[in-house]
């Protein structure tokens, strides 16, 4: 919580509404509360102006659950609404502080948020705010699916007249707009970059940031406590939420290579996160075509089809072209990693890292169709051009799976396993029977009756030069090291053996239990993780039976099944993506990749956007 002691202010018994002029006074952020600070006993502040007394209160969008219908497979709709609206959940709807800028745009026209970046704030404003009843179940707690959120009366020394407000909420501790002391700007409030977008600890989310989602307007004329002056400011999350859900336990593997294995789905995360930053205030622009013309505060629009007509921007939307490597986030040069969070094209090759990273997620509540649906994660504003969208910029989910292979000797379900090309293993050593036949044992033998290098040369000839061990590299190696001349003494010869190069450079051992296989996976002499030391060579790593399917986020379809169209990979504020598993077709990646699965999608404006079903 905030103080709401803010001196001179407080003394003087006025509640913490500044003119432009004392920004460099400010010390603190009120805090959110039922408490009530003491108006001004006199009717007039000084000099004889009048006092009007105001009340703000937020709106955030919202609908009963359900109002999302099934979408065709994965064809989100574009525009303002997407499929549907979506109730947020207790903590995306608290509103604990706000900041409020009031200003005047110059002429007659009411321009609005639009207006001149050059006009100034006439007063910024920290109000106390509480949680009252609303319309329908008449929830008042925080949070509450139902509070309505509002200021009460509280005086201003501000001039009658007619203003534009823009409200932010949960804006934080660091009160940015006071840098401008006394000089700022509608341009420097709209166009703010805000990284910070929730608070995050130990899995528990907070302080969800809201900005204006539409003009609002104030008119004062010496109004009393009694009767403020009352205007609703409708807020919006800066942030999208995505959630998964599998359309049912488990799935059959409809990939004739695998017939009768069974997927099951057991976790999901955001990858490619955006993290650099997102504007302020929502822009869209014109059309598909000119990025530097925008509208603050805009709509997305779609045509007849549902595709998308304009853009939303992120800050750099513009500047995410396939040649372009280097970013300016704040004032530090970054490559594109450095926009997200978990990059996926430079990733983790550790099986381990995803298998940390990718969880069950957390079950969401009130959702609109009865269904349980996890919460996969959170992410900031992500929109590239159409010609631009993918695996470089596009935002994904990554989900994690246990894949059951059926009619796999010396098996044991759930545990380790391997593939190479198409064909699964349960062991390295079924593998390298595969590869070598009969002749495998006798090579083995070969290694370890050895006697001088000059043998072991010999034998190294019997090697296949794709060896899916690396077991031809790494004699080789030993071969090529300046001391391999001479007799082998014990030592030397122990260290031929493939068992040795197995556990010593691959962190590979495993043991049988009446013909089944036990592998145990161990970190390698260098850090790295077995799947990294095989998989050179053709060798993926199934760890625990863990797979991954990656599914990059749609929010529009442009009907086009052989290009990306405008909007059809984003990531747009204040929407939540639906993601439905409904089918598996296939084995997926021993780490996250390009193998991917059938999601319907629902993208619902937080409203929730529409569900996508999704079969792998």
């Amino acid at each position: 919580m905030y103080s709401k002691h803010l001196s001179p202010y407080r003394r003087s018994g006025r509640l913490p509404f500044l003119p432009a002029a004392g920004l460099a006074l400010l010390t603190a952020l009120s805090g959110c509360s039922g408490d009530e600070l003491p108006g001004p006993a006199d009717p007039a502040a000084p000099g004889g102006a009048p006092v009007s007394y105001v009340r703000l209160d937020f709106a955030m969008p919202s609908a009963p659950a359900g109002r999302a219908a099934l979408r065709p497979l994965d064809n989100p709709s574009g525009g303002e609404n997407g499929d549907g609206l979506e109730i947020g959940q207790t903590a995306e709807n608290e509103v604990r502080s706000a900041v409020a800028f009031f200003f005047q745009p110059a002429g007659d026209e009411n321009t609005g948020v639009n207006a001149d970046a050059s006009t100034p704030v006439t007063a910024v404003y920290f109000p106390t705010c509480t949680a009252t009843a609303g319309p329908g179940n008449g929830g008042t707690s925080a949070g509450s699916p139902d509070a309505v959120y509002t200021t009460g009366s509280t005086p201003t020394e501000l001039k009658n007249g007619t203003y534009q407000v823009l409200v932010v909420a949960n804006p934080g501790e660091d009160q940015w707009w006071t840098a401008a002391a006394g000089a700022l700007t509608l341009g420097q409030v709209r166009d703010r970059i805000q990284a910070a977008a929730w608070t995050e600890s130990a899995g528990s989310y907070s302080d969800f940031v809201m900005t204006s989602a539409a003009d609002a307007t104030l008119t004062l004329n010496s109004n009393t406590k009694e009767e403020p002056a009352t205007t609703t400011v409708s807020v919006e999350r800066m942030a999208a939420r995505l959630d998964y859900a599998a359309g049912q336990e488990e799935f059959g593997c409809t990939d004739p290579t695998y017939r009768g294995a069974t997927v099951v789905i057991t976790g999901a995360a955001v990858v490619n996160n955006f993290t650099a930053g997102s504007y302020l205030l929502k822009r869209v622009t014109a059309g598909t075509d000119d990025l530097s013309t925008y509208t603050y505060l805009g709509a997305e629009t779609a045509d007849g089809a549902g595709a998308a007509t304009n853009y939303v921007l992120d800050p750099w939307t513009a500047y995410k072209t396939e040649n372009n490597h280097s970013f300016t986030v704040g004032s530090q040069s970054v490559d594109r990693a450095g926009l997200y969070g978990v990059y996926l094209p430079e990733g983790s090759q550790d099986p381990n890292d995803w298998a940390a990273y990718v969880t069950a997620g957390t079950p969401m509540t009130g959702t609109w169709d009865g269904r349980t649906w996890n919460r996969a994660g959170y992410t900031l504003e992500n929109v590239a051009k159409a010609e631009a969208s993918g695996r470089a910029y596009s935002t994904a989910v990554v989900f994690k799976a246990k894949f059951h292979p059926v009619g796999l000797s010396g098996y044991a379900d759930g545990s380790t396993f391997f593939a190479w090309g198409s064909a699964l293993y349960p062991s390295m050593e079924a593998v390298m029977a595969a590869a070598y036949g009969s002749n495998w044992q006798s090579i083995q033998d070969a290694f370890a009756a050895a006697t001088t290098w000059d043998e072991v040369r010999e034998t190294a000839k019997r090697l296949l030069t794709n060896d899916p061990s690396g077991y031809d590299d790494y004699i080789n190696g030993l071969l090529g090291s300046g001391y391999a001349e001479g007799e082998l003494d014990e030592a030397e010869r122990s260290t031929l053996a493939w068992t040795y190069y197995m556990s010593h450079v691959c962190g590979y051992t495993c043991t049988t239990d009446g013909g089944t296989a036990h592998v145990t996976l161990d970190q390698t002499q260098d850090g790295t993780s077995t799947r990294e030391k095989l998989e050179p060579y053709g060798i993926r790593t199934y760890e625990d039976a863990t797979c991954y399917y990656t599914w990059f986020v749609r929010h529009a379809n442009d009907g086009d099944d052989y290009a990306n169209g405008p909007m059809e990979y984003a990531i747009v504020r204040n929407n939540i993506y639906k993601l439905l598993v409904t089918g598996v077709y296939s084995l997926g990646d021993d780490v996250p990749g390009d193998e991917t699965l059938r999601v319907h999608l629902y993208v619902n404006d937080w409203l929730l956007l529409p569900r996508e079903n999704i079969e792998m």
